[in-house]
């Protein structure tokens, strides 16, 4: 065996656990989804991953990105901070295509978000938010599955 088909082994060995890894984080709802480009209807802006994102930990769920667009509040809205509960949360796995779909709400009492996530097997996504206050927005990025620690279902 030569060097080149045993790292195209392990590459692919690497991917396979990847996917596994993605699988596992989806189906237990413990995930993070760092957000790197938001979608305007003129254009898209690039967001810093470590700043953008969606956080899916059991039954908690935390919101923060940026948000550029219409919105419907006296108070202008930049970005969206939110800690909630992940409720209505619907998982559809999409085997055939190689991809999940998560329908969810997101509300903490005083304000509510309707969530739209596509995960592809190998970490990309796309998520939407829409709510009362503000248009859908869309974002792309990548899932970070979340290992270790406690957490509530």
């Amino acid at each position: 065996m030569s060097c080149a088909t045993a790292r195209n082994d392990m590459s692919g060995q690497q991917e396979v656990n990847d996917q596994n890894a993605i699988k596992s984080a989806v189906e237990s709802r413990r995930f993070i989804i760092k957000l790197d480009r938001m979608y305007l209807i003129s254009g898209m802006v690039d967001l810093k991953p470590r700043s953008n994102y969606i956080i899916v930990d059991g039954k908690k769920a935390i919101i923060n990105t940026a948000y550029l667009g219409r919105q419907y509040d006296i108070r202008p809205i930049a970005g969206i901070n939110m800690r909630g509960v992940a409720v209505d949360y619907e998982l559809t796995n999409k085997v055939n295509k190689g991809r999940y779909e998560i329908k969810m709400k997101v509300g903490n009492g005083a304000t509510t978000f309707q969530v739209y996530i596509d995960i592809s097997s190998s970490g990309s996504c796309s998520a939407s938010l829409s709510s009362l206050k503000i248009d859908n927005v869309r974002y792309s990025g990548f899932v970070v599955p979340i290992i270790g620690g406690d957490h509530e279902n």
